[in-house]
């Protein structure tokens, strides 16, 4: 039997409980069996009063599940709290000193919330929505762990991202950030995660008058998958380590490493580590490029770090430069000031390398497959080519001091304005 369509006035009663319904919230009651915080009675005086929390309970865990927490403000500290599927709406609302020894398991966030400093915290499938902003403060330390956790901002604006934003130290693992900002002033680790047109940050010089006080980061990226989109600019790091990592494109541009880099394992997309600052030891391995950008497959400021290892590194047909000087230099600014002591190219098949402009005290180009292998108007101390197979040699207005070249039998070799003499060829 068919149903018949309701009259008007039972429509309007349906309409008017359905409304009703949404509003429950409020009332401490929803469609999904949750309530308002302030319904849960000690509970809710134990989350406002850390002094008396510790005088009733101490340290016994205590679990708020099916929580709504929206319009309630609290401050001060929160610990051995086990929160789950809980919804957390709120603007500025909750703004802690210190959370610690507390698991937020498949809650929500939406809204801007200040955690302070958090320790031994973990937070397992939750997930951060839209300009959301979860912030925690320089005493964070890397036990707090995000976890199976999903950030994402359909706004897809980048005037308008979401951000987990850690002054301290945090870990992310199997995470998935859309549209979002991570950021550890002081330690980022990302193990297993995805990005979609995701950034990673660091401190921000223009925030500190006294720079001698802005924190430097390290960063651990294992087994994270780039390939649909990762800022990695202006960063301010101690230490960079990314290995087993899928990258779409992924560049330093405006960044500092005053420790050392290292990247290896990337199979997939391009590096672009061009117009960054590194101090220390640089080191790029097992890797393959053979997505182009800008001309190149790989683009990598070999001779701005003090001691550089590139080693069994195969790219595509599109040029690979190492030396840090971009076609559109300025001449002036192509002999820079420079701190490398050493840079070591071995064990690569690279058609076209290009260490153009290398200003260096030592360069050894090792075990290489080249078809063409530029080292122009460079300024060396000691320059080593050696068990090579190369088809063209273009040393042209370089200057060095020391030299053991050998040039294999077939190769086309131009030293126009150079002080190398060949070696007899091998």
């Amino acid at each position: 039997m068919p149903f018949n369509n309701p009259t008007p006035t039972t429509r309007r009663r349906f309409l008017a409980s359905f409304l009703s319904l949404a509003a429950a919230p409020a009332e401490g009651f929803s469609l999904f069996g949750k309530k308002r915080i302030r319904e849960f009675g000690k509970i809710y005086e134990y989350l406002q009063d850390v002094t008396l929390r510790i005088k009733e309970t101490g340290n016994k865990r205590i679990a708020i599940k099916n929580a709504i927490f929206s319009n309630e403000k609290f401050n001060g500290e929160w610990g051995f709290f086990d929160f789950a599927d809980c919804d957390f709406s709120s603007q500025y609302n909750i703004n802690l000193d210190w959370l610690s020894n507390c698991t937020f398991t498949n809650c929500s966030f939406n809204g801007i919330f200040g955690f302070g400093g958090v320790e031994n915290t973990r937070f397992l499938r939750c997930s951060v929505k839209g300009e959301s902003i979860l912030s925690l403060d320089e005493d964070t330390l890397d036990t707090t762990v995000f976890e199976q956790c999903s950030f994402v901002n359909t706004l897809r604006d980048r005037n308008h991202v979401g951000a987990i934003m850690c002054h301290g130290e945090i870990l992310f693992i199997d995470c998935k950030a859309e549209w979002f900002a991570l950021k550890g002033n002081k330690k980022l680790t990302l193990r297993r995660c995805i990005t979609i047109s995701a950034e990673l940050d660091t401190a921000a010089s223009g925030l500190y008058r006294d720079k001698s006080k802005m924190p430097y980061s390290d960063f651990l990226l294992e087994d994270c998958d780039f390939s649909r989109g990762v800022s990695a600019t202006n960063l301010k790091l101690n230490n960079f380590i990314m290995r087993d990592c899928k990258v779409g494109f992924l560049e330093s541009a405006g960044s500092t490493a005053r420790g050392d880099v290292l990247i290896e394992n990337i199979k997939q997309g391009h590096l672009d580590l061009s117009a960054s600052d590194f101090q220390g030891t640089l080191t790029i391995k097992n890797c393959s490029f053979f997505t182009s950008y800008d001309g190149y497959s790989f683009n990598c400021p070999g001779i701005l770090a003090a001691y550089t290892l590139i080693e069994n590194i195969v790219c595509g047909y599109h040029p690979a430069n190492i030396s840090g000087a971009p076609d559109d230099m300025a001449e002036k600014d192509r002999l820079p000031k420079t701190r490398n002591k050493s840079l070591i190219v071995r064990n690569c098949n690279i058609p076209h390398l290009h260490v153009d402009w290398a200003q260096t005290e030592h360069l050894r180009i090792e075990n290489c497959k080249c078809d063409t292998l530029l080292i122009r108007n460079g300024r060396i101390g000691k320059l080593e080519i050696i068990d090579c197979s190369l088809k063209k040699l273009d040393v042209s207005n370089t200057q060095v001091q020391e030299q053991d070249v050998r040039v294999p039998k077939g190769c086309d070799t131009i030293a126009t304005g150079s002080n190398l003499k060949w070696s007899p060829r091998e």
